[in-house]
């Protein structure tokens, strides 16, 4: 449940809040069809079940400089109203105790970084006390993207830029309503850290703190962010959504069913996937399961993902 690796000086943790149960998901990338999926013989065992079902984890990864403890994305949290998504809502994980065996606790994070707004990437950012939402991290900057704030805002108002995602989200569930999805994540997730005073608006490629940056992917989101983990020569990218499965990897034209840009998504894996192949750079899947770090590689005409 509990995975670390070294960027040069840089530690980074991984912390599994769930695995998905398998089916839930099948459909979220179209293209990916049990053929289609057995026909990438690599995703088995750790990414696709021997039947062509696609694999899925929620987990948030700490990034420890020696100065600066960086939670990034902080998965669906417990107590949460999520219609989109019902399986994953009023949990009652144990995430905060396995946090805490990875060595670290809510005082100790200097920042809670989120790749997006969507609701499986904020959850822990509060937690439910006598009724109230408080924030969980009580000494952390909550570092926002202003775009990314101020887009999802504007859906909790049905604003006009919202056709695609609610068209995209049809297969999610028995309530595809992404208006009074993004209300409850504000209201239940993000609202109550903006009352705190302890959200920044930050912009595109903010520098979070040394050696951990924002780096723009848009495409699933309007204004989506990966981070980036540089120190002492090495190079580690945490995908958030931008690589949602490793499929994409092998077939990075084949977007997810929630982008809000489809093309948009998909031109920039393949020039990301160009850029790192069989290069150093380590790449942290956040919704990968199994082995969920390794590196990019040359497979024929295409790319596959090595374990590392």
């Amino acid at each position: 449940m509990v995975n670390s690796w070294t960027i040069g000086d840089v530690s980074i943790t991984q912390v599994v809040e769930i695995t998905a149960e398998v089916g839930l998901l099948d459909g979220i990338i179209a293209e990916a069809t049990p053929e289609a999926v057995k026909d990438v013989a690599w995703l088995y065992p750790d990414y696709a079940t021997e039947n062509g079902q696609t694999l899925w984890s929620v987990h948030t990864y700490v990034v420890d400089t020696g100065s600066a403890v960086v939670l990034v994305d902080t998965g669906c949290g417990n107590h949460k109203d999520l219609p989109l998504i019902p399986a994953w809502g009023g949990m009652n994980t144990d995430y905060l105790a396995r946090l805490a065996g990875a060595g670290y606790v809510p005082e100790q994070i200097d920042y809670v970084v989120a790749t997006h707004l969507h609701l499986d990437h904020v959850g822990w950012n509060t937690v439910l006390r006598d009724g109230r939402w408080e924030p969980t991290f009580p000494n952390a900057r909550y570092t926002f993207v202003e775009d990314e704030f101020d887009y999802h805002k504007e859906l909790t108002h049905g604003g006009t830029n919202s056709a695609v995602d609610e068209h995209a989200v049809d297969h999610a569930g028995p309530d595809p309503d992404i208006h009074r999805q993004t209300r409850l994540v504000f209201e239940q997730s993000i609202q109550p850290c903006v009352d705190a005073g302890l959200v920044d608006l930050v912009p595109t490629n903010h520098v979070v703190c040394e050696g951990v940056r924002y780096t723009s992917t848009p495409g699933h989101t309007k204004a989506h962010h990966s981070i980036t983990i540089e120190s002492s020569g090495e190079v580690g990218f945490i995908t958030g959504d931008f690589v949602h499965h490793p499929i994409q990897i092998a077939r990075p034209s084949w977007s997810s069913a929630g982008d809000w840009d489809r093309g948009l998504s998909a031109e920039g894996r393949q020039e990301f996937l160009e850029s790192v192949a069989d290069t150093g750079v380590r790449v942290f899947g956040t919704h990968f399961a199994g082995h969920s770090v390794g590196r990019i590689v040359r497979d024929r005409d295409g790319y596959k993902f090595v374990v590392a």
